[in-house]
Order: structure tokens, then sequence, then C-alpha cells
């Protein structure tokens, strides 16, 4: 903007020159004109009888005109007579080139030449039909250069000022502009490294107020958005969040083979008789995380938690090659923390826990479940009823902490082998007609 006011200044000067130029030049060339025809007409009588004294005093009278810087008189030869401007060359001898040249002039026609500083005009001088003569003058063009000397000064000073004017304004309105982008770039570094409380600070009502308004309500949806998402994940599975998020879960139900894991604490209900409410509670959020992480480490989902026991499933919602052996190995990994986290216990003086596993394997419906306003994604049918008689039997076999059912063992298929596993035969199991072998995982090969 400011360029652009300079430019215009700079444009009207010029343009104001070139006026003032042609303005000066018509006015100095009608006085010339006025000049010329005056003098002319005072000049054809003494040039006519050569009346040089006369000639002479009215070169002395037009010497005396500050406008006038110069006045020549030629004779009909194109000689000077009399030179206002060289007193000491009068009557010369030599015809002058310029007398030469204005006595070839048609009547009416004037002679013009803009030197620098200065113009020269003349005309014959034509008594009848009869050239008698020749006259030429020259008027100063100062004027003019010191009027245009004034004009560029004055645009300059415009200049300059538009220029300083207008440098302040770019600052102040830059400064206007940048600042509250600048906060508004570094609030949005800080949303994107994470930082879901930074807000822009809003300093005006105009647009860049208006944008930073809009910023913090898109900061407030973000932060808003996130904290239902960390509650969704919280109160479901993350697996089950991001599968329903990405369009990838059949809420009404579908049939998978899934691998199903159940396990509790054993003789969890004595052990809540004989501590507090507030121990009991502190002893789970200490026990089922490590549950949890044995789980998400071999691609399990954590479904729901039943007070001490855990379910755990491996197929559903996003399908799991080798789901018997992960789970296993789930059990496994289980087996091993609860190790680390009763030696903790016994260093504070506390009573090391027993955990038993159930895992079974075989087709189960997964869908949500439970009225539309509240509904729970989960796997039902009679592998997860038998996964959790089995956890059951831990009861019977407390040597054992590990029991699998027969379609996992054969869902190991070339896994097998990596396992010590014992067989402790066929087992009558509540709610099925056949008995079940059940098999006990002592641990890895």
């Amino acid at each position: 903007m400011t360029l652009l006011v300079l430019a215009a200044v700079s444009a009207l000067s010029l343009l104001s020159i070139q006026r003032e130029r042609a303005n000066f030049q018509r006015e100095l060339a009608e006085q010339a004109d006025l000049f010329l025809e005056v003098t002319s007409l005072t000049l054809r009588d003494p040039l006519y009888r050569l009346e040089l004294d006369e000639i002479r005093d009215l070169a002395t009278t037009v010497s005396d005109n500050p406008d006038i810087t110069r006045l020549v008189i030629y004779d009909h030869n194109g000689k000077i007579l009399v030179d206002s401007s060289n007193p000491t060359l009068q009557f010369s001898q030599q015809i002058d080139p310029l007398g030469s040249q204005l006595l070839n002039l048609r009547q009416g026609e004037i002679y013009r030449n803009w030197l620098l500083d200065e113009y020269i005009f003349g005309q014959p001088v034509i008594l009848g039909n009869q050239v008698i003569g020749a006259v030429a003058g020259g008027m100063s063009t100062r004027p003019l250069d010191e009027k245009i000397q004034t004009i560029t000064t004055q645009g300059i000073l415009l200049a300059l000022l538009t220029l300083l004017i207008g440098s302040i304004l770019t600052i102040a309105l830059a400064r206007y502009i940048t600042i509250p982008l600048n906060d508004l770039s570094r609030v949005a570094a800080r949303l994107s490294d994470g930082d879901l409380s930074a807000r822009v600070q809003i300093k005006s009502q105009d647009e860049i107020g208006r944008l930073a308004q809009a910023f913090n309500e898109m900061a407030d949806g973000l932060q808003e958005r996130e904290w239902l998402r960390d509650m969704f994940g919280r109160f479901v599975s993350q697996e089950v969040a991001e599968a329903i998020r990405a369009g990838q879960v059949k809420l009404e139900g579908e049939n998978r083979v899934v691998s199903v894991l159940f396990c509790d604490i054993r003789d969890f209900t004595d052990f809540s008789e004989r501590h507090s409410p507030q121990e009991v509670v502190a002893m789970l959020n200490e026990y089922l995380p490590l549950v949890v992480q044995s789980a998400q480490k071999y691609g399990g989902m954590v479904n729901k938690f039943g007070g001490d026991s855990t379910l755990i499933i491996y197929g559903a919602p996003h399908e799991i090659k080798d789901s018997a052996y992960q789970a296993v190995m789930t059990a496994l990994e289980i087996r091993d923390q609860l190790r680390s986290f009763n030696q903790l216990r016994q260093i504070r003086g506390e009573v090391p826990l027993r955990v038993g596993v159930g895992i079974n394997t075989g087709v189960a419906l997964a869908g949500a479940v439970g009225p539309r306003e509240r509904q729970e994604y989960t796997v039902v049918g009679n592998t997860v009823n038998l996964a959790a008689r089995i956890d059951g039997l831990n009861k019977q076999y407390p040597q054992h902490d590990i029991l699998i059912s027969e379609s996992t063992y054969q869902a190991l298929r070339e896994h097998q082998n990596k396992f010590d596993m014992l067989s402790l035969g066929k087992i009558y199991i509540r709610g099925k007609a056949e008995p079940v072998e059940i098999w006990s995982v002592i641990g890895r090969k």
C-alpha cells in the first residue's frame, strides 16, 4: 500500500511538472510572439531608413526589460546591426547564420528554439512585400526551472512523508495482524503436541478475533472428543472402541471363532471378608493392570471385569490367527506377572494371591447386547460358558492354575510342542451332556 501511494505521488509530481512546463512554454511563446509583433512594427521605419541611432535606442530600451535576455537586429543582408547581449558587436560585416535563416522565413512564420535555459525566437521585418531586416530575441527559462525544482522538492518531501507515514502504519498493521497470528500458531503447535488445554487469548472483535474464537471452539471440541475417547476406552475395550469408530464391528452380531479366557482370584471371597472395601479395591487396582497388560501383549481384548474375574477374548472384534496360542501365552504371562506381584506383596507383609485361568476355543456370537440406551459388546454362547466352567475347575485342582479344553488343545496345532501340558482326563462339566477332556498347562518347554 505504501509503495502504491508512493508511486501515485511520484506520478502526480511528474504530471504536474509536465503540465507546468507546457503552460510556461505556451505563455512564454505568447509573450515572445507579442514582443516580436510590437518590435517589428517599431523597427520598420528605422530599418527602412537605416536610422541607426533610433535602432540603438530601441535596443537599449528593450535591454532594460528583465524578461528579455537579448535583442538582435539584422539588416536586409542578415548582418548584425545591434546585439544587446554584446554591445561591442555592432554593424557586423559578416552575415550571421541566424540572421540569414530569419530572412528566409515566410511572412507570419516565427523561428523558435528552446535551449537549456533560454528561449530564442525571431522573424523577418517586412515592409509591404519587401524584407528589410530581421529581429531576434531571447527570454530566460529560469522561472520554469525554479518552478519545476519547487514542484520536484515538494513531490520528494510528500513522497518521503508518505513513505514515513506508510511505514509506521504498515508496521502497526503488521503487528496488529501478525502478533495474534503468531499466538495462534504457537497454540496450534501446542495442540499438535497433545496439549489440548491450550487456548488463544481473544484481543479483538474483528476477523482475527473471530478466528481466535473459532480456534478456541475447535480446541474445546477436540478436548471434549479426547475426553470421550478416553472415557470410552476406559469403560469399553480400546480394541472395540477403535473397531466401532472404523466401522469394522457388526453390532447386530456375527459368528466368530474365538478363544475365551477367564481368570479370577482364588479364595477372593475370604480375602474380601478379611479386608476392608478400600483395601480390596486397592489390591484390585494393582492386580488388574497386570492382567490387562498381559492380554494386550498378545492381542487379547479385555471384555469385562466381574469383581476379581476378567473375561478376555481373542478373535473379536478383530480376527486373530492362532487365537488359542495367544490365549495360552497370555495365561503364562499372567502367571509370571503374578509371581513378581506376590514378591512385592510379601515384602509389604501382605498375603500372596492365587489366580486360576480357564481357556476354551470355539464358535461364539460376537455383537452388542443390552437395551439400545446402554449396550455392551461381548461374546455369548456355549464356548463362553464352557470357558467359565473350566475356570471354576481350578478349585478342584488347586495344584493346577491354567486349564484348557480339548478344543483349545487341538487348536494349538503346531504350537502344542512348545508347552508342557498334562491331560487331566475327561471331566463332566455342568451344562455339558458329554465329558470334556481338560488339559493343564504346566509351562513353556
